[in-house]
């Protein structure tokens, strides 16, 4: 135990860590034009999501079994003992199987609604990390306008003083005006973005400008084998167990059934020629001679069987389902690493000895501009692993049932 306490920490820690940078309260920034700007930080979305219509609805399904267990456990010495001219006597254990069933029917509520919870905090922190990403896109392709219309201003003035060819102004148009589309695609990005993270609490538009949280965190993620250590915590498992009891307490109830019950009945007669009353009862019970309950106790060991199967399926995949997206979570932070430690730094060392150079007449306009180019094809790439990183790390999160990175994992 102490060993599998110590797995699930540092598992935790993995993710934990990568999250904390970006669990802070909202801050209050200075937009360019001097007005405040709303910020949200994923501890805020969390928070928001608990509001969620989605989950509120999801709750209520735990209510409603609620109610109906309560209303399972209702027989002749419940709330309803009122004097009547017959009572049906259960015989068999039939109201304590009801019970049982709706106990069970009530924690398969309570998985579903557990399910339902983390898918929803899975597709909110995807969401968010989308608007990190798309923000992250937009001050890049601002940079990039801002270097287009640098070196078209500085082409335009040496082609005016007659230096260069007025087919370098003409490609330096081109990159210009692929400058500003570049920039106003990842504007609207960035709008569709933050649209999709507050539909998810159920805003029907963003009252934030902007999130904040460490989109460049990395953290190499924990072995398999204490991802599959913390498997079993997984809400889609958790699930199956309480399924198959509530099979077999179906079956129990339905062994009950194949025992008649009896019926007690009383009154008050009355005979016309002396006009005496007596007390009368009587006592009544089915002969089981056709009705044995075999078809259902049969159907209910078959759906004994077949949830078993089906258990066995449903995790034999989502098992195999984890250590596809443990592959891909290694194969995400290994390209995030590679592209952070050493395609960026040579990419902007080759950029910046390019621009220099051209400066210095070593070389050509196509030169430096294929320089800036690659810099930032490299920097879409950088963002493009990022993502896929948090993507997949999140997804792991979900598969080992510790997607709320609050959680002490």
């Amino acid at each position: 135990m102490h060993r599998y306490k110590h797995l699930l920490a540092s598992i935790g820690l993995f993710f934990v860590l990568t999250a904390l940078p970006v669990m802070t309260f909202a801050q209050e920034q200075l937009t360019d034009g001097g007005g405040l700007k709303r910020t949200l930080s994923l501890q805020d979305a969390l928070k928001r999501i608990k509001e969620s219509p989605a989950l509120k609805a999801a709750a209520q399904s735990i209510n409603i079994q609620e109610g109906l267990t309560e209303q399972a456990a209702e027989g002749f010495d419940g709330a309803e003992t009122t004097v009547s001219v017959s009572q049906l006597i259960e015989l068999g254990g039939k109201r304590g199987a009801r019970k049982g069933l709706a106990n069970h029917e009530k924690s398969m509520a309570e998985w579903d609604f557990q399910i339902q919870s983390q898918d929803l905090h899975l597709e909110m922190m995807k969401a968010f990390y989308s608007v990190l990403a798309a923000q992250k896109r937009l001050s890049q392709e601002t940079q990039l306008l801002d270097l287009a219309t640098l070196g078209y201003q500085a082409i335009a003035a040496r082609v005016e003083a007659g230096k260069v060819s007025p087919v370098q102004e003409l490609r330096a148009s081109v990159e210009l005006n692929m400058a500003r589309n570049a920039l106003v695609n990842s504007q609207r990005q960035l709008i569709q973005a933050r649209q999709t993270l507050s539909s998810i609490w159920g805003d029907s538009k963003p009252d934030f400008d902007a999130v904040v949280g460490a989109f460049e965190a990395l953290q190499e993620p924990p072995s398999l084998e204490e991802i599959q250590t913390a498997f079993p915590d997984n809400p889609d498992v958790k699930r199956w167990e309480s399924e198959l009891a509530s099979k077999n307490a179906n079956l129990d109830l339905e062994r009950a059934n194949s025992i008649p019950d009896v019926t007690l009945s009383f009154g008050i007669r009355n005979y016309q020629e002396t006009n005496d009353n007596a007390f009368v009862a009587g006592l009544e019970f089915p002969l089981p001679l056709f009705d044995r309950n075999q078809g259902g106790r049969k159907a209910a060991q078959s759906e004994v069987s077949q949830s078993i199967y089906q258990r066995d399926a449903a995790v034999a995949k989502l098992l195999s389902d984890l250590h596809s997206r443990y592959q891909g979570l290694q194969a995400a932070y290994h390209q995030a690493l590679t592209i952070k430690q050493d395609i960026i730094p040579a990419a902007e060392k080759a950029n910046e000895a390019a621009q220099i150079g051209y400066q210095e007449g070593k070389f050509s306009f196509l030169d430096a501009l294929d320089a800036q180019r690659t810099l930032f094809e490299v920097k879409d790439q950088y963002i493009d692993a990022f993502s896929a990183y948090h993507e997949a790390r999140l997804s792991v999160m979900r598969m080992t049932g510790r997607i709320d990175p609050l959680s002490s994992f």
